[in-house]
Formats: C-alpha cells, sequence, structure tokens
C-alpha cells in the first residue's frame, strides 16, 4: 500500500485527521494518524472500517457536500459514542487508485441549536436504526438508495456500503426492477402513501420473501420531489401461517366428524359442519351453550370425571359413549376429548372429534342376529367327524395370519358362518369388529353401495353420505357369504381392494383405504363359474389362498347327537332337559338333510312347537324324516319317495325332495325355502338347475 506521503507531506503535518478511502468500496485504506490513531482506533481497525461505520450520516454530508466547502456531521467513536465534526471531502490520486480524501475537524464549537439539532438526529437515528422493520431512502431522480437501516442489511443480505448509491437495477431482474421503479413514479404522482400489501422481492440468502411496503413521497418547499421514504414489514412468516390456518380450517369444516371446541367448564366456542349434521342443530344454535346439553343424565357424571382429568393433564382418551341430539334421539359415537393450548402451553379450550356410530351399532346388531343361525358346535366339544375336524384346523391355522384371505366351500347351511367367526375369534384381530353380508339377499344394483359406501347424490335416493362395510369393518373383519352371486363389476372392485386395501364410494373420486381381512364363503364351484365366464378367475385365485371345505351333514351324522344337544339348549322355551326318542334319532340320522346344519335347526324349532313338551317324537319332526329308510351297512343313506319309482342319483333325490315340499305348501317359494332350510335365493337357483318340471 502507498504511503500517504504519496498525496503529500503536508497532510501528515495537520492538526486534522485524514482518511483516506477507496472510491468503490469507501474502505479506509490510510490514515495521517499512524502511531496514536483516531476516534480512538488503533491503526489497524480504522483500516478494518468503511465510511459508514465512522460516519453514520455519511451519505447525507457526502451528497449535500461542495467541494472543498465544511459540513457538518458525526462521528462514531470506539466505544459508541458519537460527536459532531466538521467534514471537508476531495478526490485525489493515491498510488495508481482515485481515492476520496476526508479532513475531520473534532473542536469545532458549536451553538445551543446545533447541539439541539445534532441531539434530535442522534435520536432519529437511533430509532430508524433498531425499528424491526427495513426502512430504506430513494434518490427521486435517480431511484438510487440513499440511506437503509440495519433491519435492511439483514432482510437483504447486503452490507450498506454495497447497497448505497445503487439501484434496483442492480440486484433484481429487469422486469421485477421496472416494477418497483413504477410503483415508485405512481407514489410521487399521487402525492400520498402508496399501500402494497405483498411485494414479493429475492434476497441473498433468504431466498423470495413477501413484504408488505408502504412508499411515502418526500418533497421540498417548492414541491419538488427529493427522496421516496420506504417502510417494509416482512410477511412470509405470517401468509404462511394464515395459510396453514386456512387449510386447517378447510379440513374441520369439511370432515365428517363432528369437532366440537369449548372453555374449560363452559361454553361452546366452535361447532362444525358435521357436529350440525350429528346433533341436527345450527352452529349458532350450539355456540354459547354448554356441551354438556348434548351428554345424557346417566353419564354426565362420567364426562365430568373424563373433562376433570384432562384438565389435570391426563392424556387425551377415546371412548364410546351415547349423546343426545336436539331432538332428543340418541347417537353413538366415538368421542375423543383434547386439550387446545398456546402458544406458551397454557390451556385455552377443551376439543372433542367424535365420529358417528350409529350405523356401526346397527350393522352389529344385525351380526348378532345373523350369526345365531349358524352352527351352534363348540369349539371343544367332542364327537366332531374327522371331516370337520380337520376343515377346523385348517381354519385355526388360517387364523393366525391376520392378511390371508379364506374362502369356505360347502352347501348351503354346512356351518360356514360359523366358522368364519371362529376365524376371526382366533386371529389377532378379534378386538375389532366382525360383519357378515350374504351377497345373494340384496339386489344387485345395491351390493356395491352395501360394500364400498356411496356419496350423496350418487343414485336416486341416496340423500346422504354412507360407509360400507368395508370401511365400517375398519381394523377386523368381514365375511361375504354366496361370494359367486356378485356382479362382474363388484368383482372387478374386490379384486382391486384385495390387491391394494382401496376403493371407492359409489359417485366418489377420492380414493380410500381400509384395513380389513375379507373370508369369502360359496356352496357353488367357482373354478366352474370361472371356466362358464360367470366369476374371474383372478378373482377365484385371489380369495383361494387358503381354501376350507365343510361338509354337508349327510356325510357326517355322527355329529347330530352333539348338534341335538346344542340346538335344543338355544331353542327350548322353557327349563329343563329335553328328551329325544330313540326313534325319532333313528330319522334324524337316516335323513339327508339337503338343508344341512340350518334345516335341521328348523326342524327341532318346529318339533318343539308341535310337542309342547320335554320330549320330541318322530310325529313331531317334518313327514319327510319319517319317509327316510335306513341304508345298507357300507352305502350312503338316501331319502327315498315314499311313491312311484325311487330316483337314481343323489341330484335327483334332491330334486324329488323340493318337488314334493313345494307341493306341501301350495308353490309357495318363501315357505318352501324356510321349510328346505334355505335362502330363497338359493331355491330360486337350484329350481333353475332341475332338470323336468
Amino acid at each position: 500500500m502507498p504511503a500517504l506521503g504519496d498525496i503529500g507531506g503536508l497532510v501528515r503535518h495537520l492538526s486534522d485527521v485524514v482518511l483516506v478511502f477507496d472510491v468503490e468500496s469507501l474502505r479506509v485504506v490510510d490514515v495521517n494518524r499512524g502511531d496514536e490513531g483516531a476516534f480512538g482506533f488503533s491503526h489497524e481497525e480504522l483500516l478494518a472500517r468503511d465510511a459508514f461505520a465512522l460516519f453514520p450520516r455519511w451519505w447525507d454530508a457526502a451528497k449535500t457536500l461542495e467541494p472543498g466547502a465544511a459540513v457538518a456531521t458525526y462521528v462514531k467513536h470506539a466505544d459508541g459514542t458519537e460527536s459532531p465534526v466538521d467534514m471537508r471531502l476531495a478526490r485525489a490520486r493515491h498510488g495508481d487508485r482515485d481515492v476520496i480524501l476526508a479532513s475531520v475537524r473534532t473542536d469545532r464549537p458549536l451553538s445551543d441549536v446545533d447541539r439541539e439539532l445534532a441531539d434530535v438526529s442522534t435520536y432519529l437515528h437511533a430509532i430508524v436504526e433498531n425499528i424491526p422493520d427495513m426502512i430504506f431512502v430513494k434518490d427521486a431522480a435517480t431511484h438510487a438508495f440513499r440511506r437503509f437501516n440495519r433491519a435492511g442489511e439483514e432482510l437483504l443480505g447486503f452490507t450498506r456500503g454495497e447497497l448505497l448509491g445503487k439501484t434496483d437495477h442492480d440486484f433484481y431482474p429487469r422486469e421485477q426492477a421496472d416494477f418497483f421503479h413504477a410503483k415508485d413514479r405512481d407514489t410521487f404522482a399521487s402525492r400520498t402513501i402508496v399501500d402494497i400489501p405483498v411485494e414479493p422481492i429475492q434476497t441473498k440468502y433468504k431466498g423470495e420473501r413477501l413484504l408488505h411496503t408502504r412508499k411515502i413521497p418526500i418533497y421540498d418547499e417548492r414541491g419538488k420531489p427529493l427522496y421516496l421514504l420506504g417502510i417494509s414489514e416482512d410477511i412470509t412468516e405470517r401468509l404462511k401461517t394464515e395459510q396453514q390456518a386456512r387449510e386447517l380450517a378447510d379440513v374441520v369444516r369439511n370432515l365428517r366428524d363432528a369437532v366440537i371446541t369449548w372453555k374449560p367448564r363452559g361454553a361452546i366456542v366452535s361447532f362444525n359442519p358435521g357436529a350440525e349434521r350429528l346433533y341436527a342443530i345450527t352452529a349458532s344454535h350450539a355456540i354459547g351453550a354448554s356441551f354438556e346439553r348434548f351428554v345424557p343424565d346417566t353419564e354426565l357424571a362420567v364426562f365430568r370425571e373424563r373433562e376433570g382429568r384432562l384438565l389435570a393433564g391426563g392424556d387425551p382418551d377415546a371412548v364410546e359413549v351415547a349423546r343426545v341430539r336436539r331432538d332428543g334421539r340418541d347417537v353413538e359415537v366415538e368421542e375423543t376429548l383434547f386439550r387446545v393450548v398456546d402458544a406458551q402451553g397454557q390451556l385455552q379450550r377443551i376439543a372433542c372429534v367424535q365420529r358417528d356410530l350409529t350405523e356401526l351399532g346397527r350393522w352389529r346388531r344385525a351380526t348378532q342376529v345373523l350369526n345365531a343361525v349358524s352352527a351352534p358346535q363348540s369349539e371343544t366339544a367332542s364327537g366332531l367327524s374327522k371331516n370337520v375336524a380337520e376343515a377346523l384346523a385348517h381354519a385355526d391355522l388360517a387364523a393366525v395370519d391376520r392378511d390371508a384371505t379364506v374362502l369356505l366351500l360347502g352347501e348351503t347351511g354346512v356351518g360356514k358362518s360359523w366358522v368364519a367367526r371362529r376365524i376371526h375369534q382366533h386371529s389377532p384381530r378379534a378386538d375389532r369388529p366382525f360383519f357378515e353380508i350374504n351377497c345373494a339377499s340384496l339386489a344387485p344394483q345395491l351390493v356395491e353401495s352395501e360394500l364400498f359406501g356411496h356419496e350423496r347424490g350418487a343414485f336416486t335416493g341416496a340423500s346422504a353420505q354412507k360407509r360400507g362395510l368395508v370401511e365400517t369393518a375398519e381394523g377386523g373383519t368381514l365375511f361375504l357369504d354366496e361370494i359367486g352371486e356378485l356382479t362382474p363389476s363388484v368383482q372387478a372392485q374386490l379384486l382391486t381392494f384385495i390387491d391394494t386395501r382401496s376403493f371407492r364410494r359409489v359417485g366418489g373420486n377420492r380414493t380410500l383405504s381400509a384395513d380389513v381381512r375379507l373370508v369369502a364363503a360359496t356352496n357353488v364351484d367357482l373354478r366352474v363359474a370361472a371356466d362358464q365366464g360367470r366369476f374371474r378367475r383372478d378373482l377365484y385365485y385371489r380369495l383361494s389362498v387358503i381354501p376350507v371345505l365343510l361338509p354337508p351333514l349327510r356325510e357326517r351324522r355322527e355329529e347330530i347327537p352333539l348338534l341335538l344337544e346344542t340346538l335344543l339348549a338355544r331353542l327350548a322355551r322353557s327349563p329343563g332337559p329335553l328328551r329325544v326318542t330313540e326313534r325319532a334319532l333313528a330319522a334324524m340320522k337316516r335323513y339327508e338333510w339337503p338343508g344341512n346344519i340350518r334345516e335341521l335347526r328348523n326342524a327341532l324349532e318346529r318339533a318343539l312347537i308341535l310337542g309342547r313338551g320335554a320330549t320330541i317324537d318322530l310325529e313331531h319332526l317334518p313327514p319327510e324324516l319319517g319317509d327316510a329308510r335306513p341304508s345298507r351297512p357300507g352305502t350312503a343313506t338316501r331319502t327315498t319317495p315314499t311313491r312311484g319309482d325311487g330316483p337314481s342319483s343323489l341330484d335327483e333325490m334332491q330334486d324329488a325332495h323340493i318337488r314334493r315340499v313345494l307341493e306341501e305348501v301350495g308353490g309357495n317359494r318363501t315357505r318352501a325355502a324356510e321349510r328346505l332350510g334355505i335362502s330363497r335365493s338359493t331355491l330360486k337357483r337350484k329350481l333353475a338347475q332341475m332338470r323336468g318340471p
């Protein structure tokens, strides 16, 4: 670095402090006080500073200063204090570079007015420097920056030395800089404050930020534009928080579940549309009232205890409870209570999320009714046939795998529903719901809705959104009986669900998922149905991962005494043991039982009604049991009609038996199905398959 003497030896002997600044960076490159320093700084410390660090009002002084004339300004000392000085500036050559010489005199006497103005200026400068918003000043003619506070440096990532004297075009793309300058011109043209609610800018280190900017025009006494004062607040995080709050509000507003908040032991504060639907009351009528208006008197003490535990710092809890609608009807809900706290962790609200379980309760009760007609064997009972014992062993093995799909095969009434429940009860899903549906009992156009649910307006009569069995059985087991009756379109949807565990409600666009184990059952040969194009081959293979074959009752006659004991205990209308005579038992062992266990149950129920006592004899049983002839040793027992030549095959015997029952009930298919112990749809199918009238 060239010595100061290159400029002239005279300056080294001046009483004033002479600083040499680089024209480009405005950093100190030399000073005439090398040993004793100046303004409390050592020589090395001065060389580490620029004009703005030493003279906080440097730009104002430099712009208004005539060459050779003095201007009053302030210098910032090493201890942070400021003192008034006179400063003169001049351009010069310092070695091979252009420099600015600043001659600073610190002993100028100040008048009282000067001191007061200096104090006010210092005060205002301190305020501007410590305001958290960015403050900048632009020249009205050139758009060049004249001043930036500390917040502006921190926000933009540039130092004041890099910013001052530059314009927006030095930092931003032309299109964006032109936009800023256009706003500046609009500000001067309007002669009012221009408010820009959201102004995007690109910073050096923080990426794009969003500012709320106010631009204020400043004029001289003649109305000539001098400066543009800008005040910018960084609103990026606030806008992000507001957006997140709006998104959360949209989620809560569109939730099917009820979401309610209230003050601790006080009035309701918020009530979403899901709560309006659940309680049949508008938010305007609910807000301000106590949440306890929805709690039945019988559950009020328990609710207050739960709320008290939560207020004491307990964990959120989820329980199934009853609540009361505005019209007085009870609703079953799964209710989760939790606390809402502020940023400091202080409790503000109690909140709850409630899921309507009324529909789920109906399915549970319906399932219990359906389950009552399935096979009654005790799991530990002795006397089971070898074939049944092997089938149950396969079922128990399949139960261990919580996701394996099971296909139960066998004739109608052999106990497939009971085995499906056994699989569920022995599986890891035992504590979750179990539902069953007979696919043949519903109209084909309704099966899809029952399985997968539907959206409001999906079809005529769909006045509300409905969850299907797949969604309702979340976490548990769904038993699909007579799955061979499904239509091809539903078969395709079921295959997709098995593969992906995802589905869509009828009329819906949103893909949902459910964790449900499927157990299917059929009394038809699905392989043959697949060969004939009546059942999807790929669905058959996905269902029959673990097939379980349940033999008909005619192949397990040794179980009839065990079945009689269990069924009679369930059907008895009066206390005390029931007795079956030997000839009644023999007739039941000879009979073919085309309706299997379901037909046996119906026969016993008839016998109990006709017998009116504790003994069941042959005359109390259906007439066809009395017509059964004993089989020869080593041969299968057949039921032979009493008139004409007997049928020559099992199919013919079944057909003859069905015709005879139809004749006895006058052709009424509903009564015939009840007597045979089969469903009306099964009877219809068998009649269609029968050969001859």
